[in-house]
């Protein structure tokens, strides 16, 4: 039996779905625990290049099921959009199953996420995200499963609306019709209601089958609503314990958890970010990385490696590996910097300090000489420049896990599995 869990040890935009796509190859299942459409996951393999928002990453390998899990958030119209997509590149989809239990995103979630974040600046992407987590906490969330029961989900709607209604009258939006909302309904119940499953049998029999379990989880650590830079977070869990609350298996048979880790930093949307660039090495990161979200199309905030950030993640997903990503990224720097740890007045930070406070911390940086020579044809860890080890084997010490993988690129075979 191996479960693995795949997380993110930043702020999201590591290359989670690139390494899940990887290691899917030899899976049984892979398991969205949380988030919703808002992920913006890429895959790059022979049909071509994909931005995944919904759909977990290992749909390209046929034999793998793929779970919308319970932790979840699902816009139907956003996820049928992008089955049609998949399938229009010849991707078998007949392996996505969505778990009866994961909350749907109504069109008056997107309204008012985008009419919220006018006022508050939050950076969010304005899929409905938050709205439709903050409904599922305050007993007003319509799940997936609530489709295949029309009167039910009739009493539900007539229910909600009204105060749906007056929050969108208090943004100024036009108010929702019932017998809308319940037509749009019926024609996502004709298209989805055949993948809709009760995980928990399916997955506990795996489970005791000995079958290889990947749990995909979206965004990252400083994105996580307890332990990010609150109020600049998700409004889910992406760590390894929102894993099991999201996807149904008890942590116990949790065997490995998976840190993936970009070789800079990287961040989309609002909150502090300490080891941002606003000079000529900011720039080419995002040039040569192609720092573009792949939900949205921002252009993503960049900086140095912060392994307060890092090591922050490892402690509280319980890393037992890390996989390296965008390595190649750095080939063509002269110097490269890590953050080892920020300055605060005349305080020296190791540890992860409030939200206010990481707005004005100063990184302290160690300096390392870069390779200036391409990576992406390395194969092995032998194949790559001594400086490029050594980056790395600082990574490890400044961390305290082991490095696993290494992405040299985003085709599948451009990684090295140490």
């Amino acid at each position: 039996m191996v479960v693995t869990v795949v997380v993110g040890a930043q702020w999201g935009d590591e290359g989670k779905g690139r390494m899940i796509d990887y290691l899917a190859s030899k899976a049984d299942y892979v398991v969205r625990f949380q988030g919703g459409n808002n992920a913006g996951h890429t895959v790059v393999n022979d049909l071509g290049t994909f931005k995944l928002h919904l759909v977990p990453s290992g749909i390209f390998y046929p034999h793998v099921c793929c779970l919308l899990g319970a932790g979840t958030v699902i816009d139907p119209t956003s996820l049928l959009e992008e089955i049609a997509e998949l399938e229009k590149s010849d991707v078998n989809t007949s392996n996505l199953w969505l778990d009866r239990r994961a909350h749907i995103v109504w069109p008056y979630h997107r309204l008012l996420d985008g009419a919220r974040d006018k006022d508050r600046k939050l950076g969010t992407t304005r899929r409905g995200i938050g709205p439709v987590y903050g409904d599922k906490g305050a007993y007003r969330g319509i799940r997936i499963g609530d489709l295949l029961h029309p009167e039910f989900l009739r009493q539900r709607l007539q229910d909600v609306l009204p105060i749906k209604n007056q929050e969108m009258a208090y943004y100024g939006l036009a108010a929702m019709r019932l017998e809308d909302l319940l037509t749009q309904a019926e024609q996502w119940r004709q298209k989805l209601s055949a993948r809709i499953v009760d995980s928990v049998p399916l997955l506990r029999e795996a489970v005791r089958a000995g079958e290889q379990i990947l749990l995909e989880g979206q965004l990252g650590i400083m994105r996580d609503l307890d332990w990010g830079i609150y109020p600049y977070s998700t409004a889910s869990s992406p760590t390894a314990g929102g894993a099991c609350t999201g996807a149904g298996i008890p942590p116990r048979h949790v065997d490995k958890v998976v840190g993936v880790v970009k070789a800079y930093s990287t961040s989309v949307g609002g909150g502090p970010f300490p080891t941002e660039l606003f000079d000529a090495d900011g720039e080419k990161l995002r040039q040569i990385g192609n720092e573009y979200g792949a939900t949205t199309r921002r252009p993503r905030r960049c900086g140095w490696l912060d392994v307060v950030t890092v090591r922050y993640g490892a402690w509280l997903n319980g890393l037992s590996a890390i996989a390296v990503t965008k390595l190649d990224v750095l080939d063509s720097f002269r110097k490269i910097r890590i953050c080892t740890a920020y300055r605060s007045g005349e305080k020296i930070l190791t540890e992860m300090p409030d939200t206010v406070t990481q707005g004005q911390v100063q990184p302290i940086y160690e300096e390392w000489s870069g390779w200036q020579s391409s990576t992406s044809q390395a194969r092995s860890w032998n194949d790559l420049p001594s400086a490029a080890q050594a980056y790395l084997r600082r990574i490890e010490e400044l961390v305290g896990v082991s490095i696993r993988y290494v992405s040299i690129g985003p085709q599948r075979e451009q990684i090295i599995c140490l």
